[in-house]
């Protein structure tokens, strides 16, 4: 905290006046370290420094320290002294466009400045709003930034570009401009790129080479299935990928030795297929919102498959090895997939056989996911009743938590959540994300309490946990940090109201 306050002050005095208060502590343990009933160490007497210690930082530390900075903050710690003039030029670029709250126009002059300016090399750049209306002046303007010697070695690129011709329609397909050439010059050292609102060009699919790329996302490009798979066999050590509101693509296959989170959201606007051929290491496949419902997802190979979802009836198909859902009702439960640990579900009601006859085709699971969403308007056919004769094995051995949003407490919901409730064997919680509209209080907990006959629950560990939230879910996923163990666990975060209501039971 203390860096960026110095970092981000104004002016120079001011700026040297905070970081002396704020780091007076500091200074105080100095002095009393190196002094004897107030006498300075060196013998002579002389009064400790209490001057500006984050300038005294050597010059690297505080090159990086500012490419942490948005972008309008590193510029201004040139103003700060004459130590840090030339410390921003020489620092890693962080230029995020969409940061600096400028008229269109601007933009395209304060970039053009900054890249002019800096020495290099660059850490980030962010633009999702170019806008080519303007002609050819402003093509070639653009074309120079990623000439520029202050983006070589840039590791992070999140670029979209403004459509020539929007179509809210389907069959009408938008008019984007191409992917600019001079941008995949890039593509040698970058970690990171996100390449929306625009065709990807065919002449360019040989010779890519992304050799360090981790994360990479495409969205409401065009790109042929030919280029699409040109692009994923340049990518050596790609580890998550996500396809979000594609196009007129077909067909798109995806084979990779070392992805690890595949990321689809509104896929094809419900008009294409995704083959994920051959993926051993694949451990994540999630599924946002699904386009028109005609999407067709088929998992050929991924041995190492452990989260999935959203599944909802909406998708049209998805086959994952010899197990084969339309619709999400599965044809058949002989095939169980047994390295799925984590599952999330949509439906427009709380559908219990529904779920059940997909829970017999996990039977492994731990962690279930159901959100209830008025909004989808398709219902599963032709579902198996449950049988308590041929129990389900994942209640009766895995499951361990069950988490359900848009919970109302209406006697369907209570029906849902009382069958785990009385019929999960292992589970040790049952987190219930109540309708905002749902006022949530002691005699309100008590209740459903009764309702749901907590008393002779199957599993004497269980807990059982109300939360008041929002009914929206989407971007909230973590999708692309491998670090977090559950992407889905942001639809129920514990808190101190939870357990207070914890606490009622």
């Amino acid at each position: 905290m203390t860096e960026k306050k110095a970092a981000t002050a104004p002016a120079p005095a001011a700026a040297k006046k905070r970081a002396v208060v704020a780091l007076a502590p500091a200074a105080k343990r100095r002095e009393s370290a190196g002094t004897v009933g107030g006498a300075a160490a060196n013998g002579e007497g002389d009064a400790p420094n209490h001057g500006d210690l984050i300038s005294d930082l050597p010059d690297a530390i505080l090159a990086t320290i500012i490419s942490l900075l948005p972008t309008k903050d590193g510029v201004r710690t040139q103003a700060l002294a004459r130590r840090w003039r030339p410390l921003w030029r020489s620092a890693p670029l962080n230029l995020d466009v969409d940061s600096l709250g400028v008229s269109e126009s601007e933009c395209l002059s304060i970039v053009s400045k900054i890249l002019s300016d800096h020495h290099g090399p660059a850490r980030r750049f962010i633009f999702t709003c170019i806008c080519l209306r303007k002609g050819e002046k402003v093509y070639a303007q653009m074309e120079s930034w990623f000439h520029a010697p202050a983006l070589d070695g840039l590791q992070e690129l999140r670029i979209a570009f403004s459509l020539r011709e929007y179509s809210a329609c389907y069959e009408q397909p938008e008019k984007r401009y191409a992917l600019p050439p001079s941008v995949l010059r890039l593509a040698s050292t970058l970690r990171l790129a996100s390449i929306g609102a625009c065709d990807f060009p065919k002449e360019v699919a040989p010779s890519l080479n992304f050799p360090f790329l981790k994360q990479l996302t495409l969205w409401r490009i065009f790109i042929s299935e030919d280029v699409f798979r040109g692009v994923l066999s340049s990518c050596p050590v790609l580890e998550a990928l996500k396809l979000e509101k594609l196009r007129h693509v077909g067909c798109l296959r995806i084979s990779s030795p070392t992805l690890r989170i595949i990321v689809i959201d509104d896929l094809c606007k419900g008009k294409g297929e995704l083959v994920i051929e051959d993926t051993p290491g694949l451990e994540r496949l999630l599924l946002g919102r699904p386009g028109l419902g005609g999407e067709i997802i088929r998992v050929v190979r991924a041995p190492k498959l452990e989260i999935l979802g959203l599944l909802s009836p909406r998708i049209s198909e998805i086959e994952i090895a010899n197990l084969v859902f339309q619709g999400l009702t599965p044809s058949s439960s002989k095939n169980p997939i047994h390295t799925v640990k984590v599952l999330a579900l949509k439906f427009s009601r709380p559908d219990l056989d529904g779920v059940l006859d997909i829970l017999r085709c996990f039977p492994c699971l731990e962690k279930l996911y159901v959100i209830w969403d008025g909004c989808i308007n398709t219902e599963m056919n032709s579902v198996r009743q449950y049988d308590p004769l041929y129990p389900i094995k994942c209640l009766e051995s895995h499951l361990k938590v069950v988490v359900l949003k848009n919970y109302e407490g209406g006697e369907e919901d209570v029906a849902f959540a009382k069958f785990f409730v009385l019929n999960a064997k292992v589970v040790k919680e049952i987190k219930f994300r109540v309708c905002e509209k749902i006022y949530i209080d002691k005699k309100w907990v008590i209740d459903q309490h009764r309702l749901l006959e907590v008393e002779t629950r199957a599993s004497r560990d269980a807990q059982l946990k109300f939360r008041s939230g929002s009914s929206w879910w989407g971007k909230c996923l973590d999708t692309h940090d491998l670090t977090i163990a559950d992407p889905f666990n942001c639809c129920f975060v514990d808190g101190v109201d939870a357990l207070l209501i914890e606490a009622y039971l």
